[in-house]
């Protein structure tokens, strides 16, 4: 019978964790904090200590002998010891233990250095438990500890730990030229008038051709891999991308009882690393996939095959369409979020997933802002649905502005992508007839994502890229974001077989392989005019991972060595192609608009909304609002040049990595550059 139950509380940090998170960052940047703190002026370290602690606590000097606890490495140690001979945990927290001691103690705490265990709760059950547990207690007090004491420590220890986590955050942010947050400089000129009111609004036509389908496809596939590039080649877009994945993962939000999962730990920095890079791979492959599947449409008259072809077509979409949802719906379900009351987690083991609470008919009359959100997030919201429901958030958000304040700019990107894959079907149902989707998957492109995101998932579990990863931000470090893209394609490589965009173009590979399969299945029944129900091809035996993976290193051998668009190891900024537009004669006002887009320096500066729509009319685009802050910019007859897709920013102004983001679309798209625009 077990006399004893030791557990840890959900919602507490661990503190082992935040301790070696400590001591990785100590041994990253350990040196150069120390250079900066004894660089710093009283002013400047009063005010690392401000934004670490937040309540006027500053150390003393830059000898201070607190920052010792930087270096500390025995939890147990400390407890007893202090750092450089000042007053242990112990000792400080004595005098609080004392007034909070109860009659009779229920719980102890279990407090050794062995790992995660160090801290963890150890209640007994009934008398004989009881009996054993005050035994150890009194025979080793300095391990087993009574409740009230425990508590003051563990709230001490964790703490101390979490400041000093931050502490070096902070002093590396203040110190550190290369991890300036954002990219400012000199602003544009503010001289252009009546921006959108220039453009031309394209309506969109009840039916449009399968030949505009593809382009619009295509062009989803050209900007996915435009945005990998800038992963791989601008430091500032991978950090960004690295701490909004970090900072919005599930774990965050609240579960049924108000309690979320440890707030700090730098273990998650790594799984984010992952996730970015593994998303930004996934959405190329799917849009190329859509993009083949069109293009195998067009012209096909063969009654077998295009049911075939369609029904694939679909099911990919939808599940783009749920891809972009459920990232949506992250963002929107953060602390503190408009929304964000209104999404509990549901943890089962090691996986975390967000649900929503209650109905969005609730918020109809009340709150329309909040219910179109909610509508957008529920899972029984289909894609054609969710067309009036941004449809009538777009109008809201027109009416009433200080609603679009109440959005994050991440919310509104992700509310932007969401869009995206919304209105491009909406727009191919007018050329291709839709049909429903269907479970009978097979082994095509729903049943193969979802083999290759579960082998994906044990890999990300075990992920560790903190040598590159931590502190946060190291990625702006010159190199750092190189050796980061590295170690994760090294790390994929040994475990999976071969690389990340490997994976994902074989599985491409391997669902047009299918189609074909699927093909003669059907032709071949039809032609015996057997009127048999459908049978899903055949599952294939389960392999091995170690089989899987050198199968995949045998197959690698083979693979030409030029780089490939599903690469995410570094790369150098991309240059201006050899095929340059023509120079464009504007008026000064354009020319500084497009200054400051194409400027190479990371000084940029910001460009309006509205001034850039005004630039892009004066060269004679006209536009096409798409929902909320979606637009297709129509390039002129003269230029013959394809649309492009566009999302408008938070508050209307581009800056930082997005201006990164933008002058690689309009570089790529129409060859321009700095010297493209001459003033008339």
């Amino acid at each position: 019978m077990t006399t004893l139950t030791m557990y840890g509380s959900e919602g507490e940090m661990n503190i082992p964790e935040l301790q070696q998170d400590l001591q990785r960052k100590y041994h990253n940047v350990g040196a150069e904090v120390e250079r900066l703190w004894r660089k710093f002026t009283p002013e400047q370290r009063e005010k690392a200590m401000r934004e670490t602690v937040g309540d006027g606590k500053v150390l003393k000097n830059s000898q201070d002998p607190g920052v010792g606890m930087l270096r500390e490495t025995d939890l147990h140690k400390q407890q007893l010891e202090g750092v450089n001979g000042g007053p242990s945990d112990r000792e400080i927290i004595r005098a609080a233990a004392r007034r909070q001691a109860p009659d009779r103690v229920s719980k102890w705490a279990f407090f050794t250095d062995l790992g995660k265990d160090y801290g963890q709760w150890i209640e007994p059950n009934g008398a004989e438990g009881r009996r054993s547990t005050e035994e150890m207690a009194a025979s080793f007090p300095l391990v087993v500890v009574p409740e009230h004491e425990a508590m003051c420590l563990i709230t001490r220890q964790t703490a101390t730990l979490v400041y000093y986590n931050d502490l070096i955050e902070e002093i590396l942010d203040l110190g550190t030229e290369s991890r300036a947050r954002n990219i400012v400089g000199r602003k544009a000129t503010k001289d252009t008038v009546g921006a959108m009111a220039k453009l031309t609004v394209v309506p969109k036509p009840v039916k449009i051709s399968i030949s505009d389908v593809i382009a619009q496809a295509d062009e989803q596939r050209v900007a996915s891999e435009d945005y990998l590039d800038l992963l791989r080649s601008e430091p500032v877009v991978l950090n960004q991308a690295v701490n909004m994945i970090n900072s919005s993962r599930p774990e965050l939000v609240p579960d049924d009882r108000g309690r979320i999962l440890p707030l700090f730990g730098d273990r998650y920095i790594s799984i984010a690393f992952f996730e970015v890079m593994s998303n930004a791979v996934k959405i190329i492959s799917t849009w190329d996939y859509i993009t083949r599947l069109i293009r195998m449409l067009d012209g096909l008259d063969d009654r077998v095959k295009k049911p075939v072809i369609m029904q694939e077509l679909f099911n990919t979409c939808h599940l783009e369409y749920r891809r972009a949802q459920a990232a949506f719906r992250r963002q929107v379900s953060r602390n503190l979020a408009v929304a964000g009351k209104f999404f509990k987690r549901i943890t089962t083991g090691e996986t975390s997933r967000i649900a929503m609470k209650g109905h969005p008919s609730y918020f109809t009359v009340s709150e329309p802002q909040l219910h179109y959100i909610l509508r957008l997030c529920h899972p029984d919201t289909s894609h054609t649905s969710a067309t009036q429901w941004i449809q009538k958030l777009d109008y809201h958000h027109n009416r009433h502005a200080d609603d679009l304040k109440r959005l994050t700019d991440d919310q509104v990107l992700a509310l932007g992508d969401l869009a995206i894959i919304v209105s491009f079907m909406h727009i191919m149902s007018t050329s291709l007839t839709m049909v429903t989707v269907s479970k009978k998957s097979g082994l095509l492109f729903t049943g193969r994502m979802a083999g290759l995101e579960t082998e994906l998932a044990q890999y990300k579990a075990i992920a560790d890229f903190g040598d590159c990863l931590i502190p946060r931000d190291n990625l702006l470090e010159p190199g750092t974001a190189a050796n980061a893209l590295q170690a994760l394609d090294g790390f994929i490589v040994e475990h999976a077989g071969t690389s990340l965009g490997s994976l994902y173009e074989d599985m491409l590979d391997e669902c047009l392989d299918d189609i074909d399969v699927r093909y003669m299945d059907a032709k071949t029944r039809l032609d015996k005019a057997e009127r048999t129900v459908y049978v899903p091809l055949p599952a294939e035996e389960p392999k091995s991972a170690s089989f899987r993976a050198e199968q995949r290193r045998e197959k690698a051998k083979t693979r030409p060595a030029e780089a490939r668009v599903h690469d995410i190891t570094a790369i150098a900024p991309r240059q201006p192609e050899a095929t340059v537009a023509p120079q464009l004669k504007v008026k000064a006002s354009v020319a500084a608009v497009f200054s400051t887009i194409f400027a190479k320096s990371e000084a940029r500066g910001s460009v309006s909304w509205a001034d850039f729509a005004a630039a892009m009319a004066d060269v004679g685009f006209s536009v096409t609002p798409k929902g909320d802050s979606i637009y297709t910019f129509h390039a002129p007859e003269s230029m013959e040049a394809r649309s492009i897709i566009l999302h408008r920013p938070h508050a209307s102004e581009i800056e930082g990595y997005r201006l990164l983001i933008l002058s690689r679309r309009l570089c790529r798209t129409y060859h321009w550059n700095a010297d493209t625009f001459v003033v008339d």
